[in-house]
């Protein structure tokens, strides 16, 4: 056996083990096709609230009556988004101890935040073997990059929650799909609230070219099935989808 074919095999191990933990994860917690089906946002629009800064100029209020789909820390400054949807188990371990509370000693601590929080919380299905407690839903991993409509098969998790909650909103049918906070590239600060302690730019910058042509490369899959999928910030790197202006979408 040749040292190219012992890597393939061991990769395939591991693809395979990674599997069987997600798959175990997911039978052991709550699903997300519990409370949604492929169906439930069919042809609604939706609206995505990402972690870019350039999320501060918009009044979010003004989406209270739309459906939207917040990514990590969004429930806890924008508490009416009606699905908070993350990819890292770490990020629930973070709360629920206290590591990611925001350094403001006037705000109550994340995991407050997180057990008053009335919308749908949906992880995707970790790597590894993990129960959740039992506000949480989870969707099934895909370990190969494509675009399913079909819930019950789940959806590619990417290399960031933005790949995902974009996957997510597809195969619950919505469309259009608004992004939000999509920024993919940062000035002085890496998200619109405080984001994550000890986070550096430089890093953060390098990651997140890797997100950008991520997206990049499903977004004419996307294209192809016939969802509209519409960038609110003309000024994001992300630069494979249409543009549209967020201030007459957003009018109250």
């Amino acid at each position: 056996m040749n040292q190219e074919t012992n890597l393939m095999l061991n990769s395939d191990y591991r693809r395979f083990v990674v599997m069987k933990k997600s798959n175990h994860s997911y039978t052991i917690n709550h699903k997300i096709t519990e409370i949604f089906h492929s169906a439930s946002l069919k042809d609604l629009p939706c609206y995505i609230v990402g972690g870019g800064e350039s999320i501060q100029q918009y009044d979010l209020s003004k989406l209270d009556n739309e459906m939207t789909i917040g990514i990590n820390k969004a429930f806890q400054f924008y508490p009416k988004v009606k699905i908070n949807y993350s990819m890292d188990s770490d990020f629930y371990e973070a709360m629920k101890s206290g590591r990611y509370n925001d350094p403001n000693p006037l705000l109550e601590s994340i995991w407050d935040a997180w057990m008053k929080y009335e919308g749908k919380r949906i992880f995707l299905a970790p790597m590894e073997r993990k129960k959740y407690g039992e506000e949480v839903y989870l969707v099934r991993r895909q370990h190969a990059p494509k675009v399913s409509r079909n819930l019950e098969d789940g959806i590619y998790g990417g290399q960031n929650s933005g790949v995902g909650a974009l996957l997510l909103a597809i195969a619950l049918g919505a469309n259009p799909i608004y992004l939000l906070g999509y920024d993919m590239q940062v000035d002085i600060k890496t998200h619109w609230h405080n984001g994550y302690p000890g986070r550096n730019i430089e890093d953060f910058r390098e990651k997140l070219a890797g997100y950008r042509t991520e997206i990049e490369k499903l977004a004419p899959v996307i294209k192809e099935q016939g969802i509209a999928v519409l960038n609110l910030n003309q000024n994001s790197g992300l630069r494979c989808f249409p543009f549209a202006d967020a201030s007459e979408l957003m009018k109250g």
